[in-house]
């Protein structure tokens, strides 16, 4: 038992020399999970020089198609922020309770994306067969007449981009239209460049 309690400490030490000059929050330095199977630490980056570079270093994006997407989405989906989309991937994620997705296309989801998310591309939104495997996969039952059973959906969290995205709001907006529970879908609204901005972990799928 005093091997554990020792161990337990050094490791807790390690980490927190590790990552503790920039915090997620005052408590806390790093979050473990996992991604395609290998097990990361989430953190922000440590040198307070740091700069964002490439295209999230932005400040302004056109519109149409780019325009400042609103906090509230009108359709009784919750709009969360960073702390909460790590605490939904440690509590929820981890645990296989919740589903982490990234809305972007796939080219974008291989080159970097928030560790354990998956690819669901917005554009499926339209694709009515390809959406109904999609509301399987994340818990839904197909009732007879078209209609779902969404009891056992999952919790998900949607993110693009960034605040000028509007990626998320359509796959959210298809989701919801199919019968998915609104209750338990979460908007990221700063998306990509908010999590980039803030030096949180990202990781490569290919």
């Amino acid at each position: 038992m005093k091997l554990f309690i020792t161990m337990a400490i050094l490791v807790t030490s390690i980490f927190a020399g590790k990552y503790g000059k920039v915090k997620i929050t005052e408590k806390i330095s790093h979050v473990l999970v996992f991604h395609k199977g290998k097990s990361i630490n989430i953190h922000r980056i440590q040198d307070v020089k740091n700069h964002l570079t490439g295209a999230y270093a932005k400040i302004s994006q056109p519109c149409p198609g780019r325009c400042i997407q609103p906090i509230d989405m009108k359709n009784g989906v919750e709009t969360v922020g960073e702390v909460e989309v790590i605490s939904f991937i440690k509590n929820k994620v981890n645990d296989h309770k919740g589903a982490l997705i990234d809305a972007r296309p796939q080219s974008m989801y291989n080159k970097e994306t928030i560790p354990s998310a998956i690819n669901i591309p917005f554009m499926l939104g339209d694709n009515k067969e390809a959406m109904s495997d999609i509301l399987e996969v994340l818990g839904m039952e197909k009732m007879p007449k078209g209609k779902w059973n969404n009891s056992k959906a999952l919790e998900i969290m949607v993110y693009c981009n960034g605040p000028w995205c509007q990626k998320s709001s359509k796959l959210i907006n298809s989701l919801v239209k199919m019968g998915y529970p609104a209750n338990k879908i979460y908007y990221y609204r700063g998306g990509f460049q908010m999590w980039k901005s803030l030096g949180l972990t990202t990781v490569k799928t290919k």
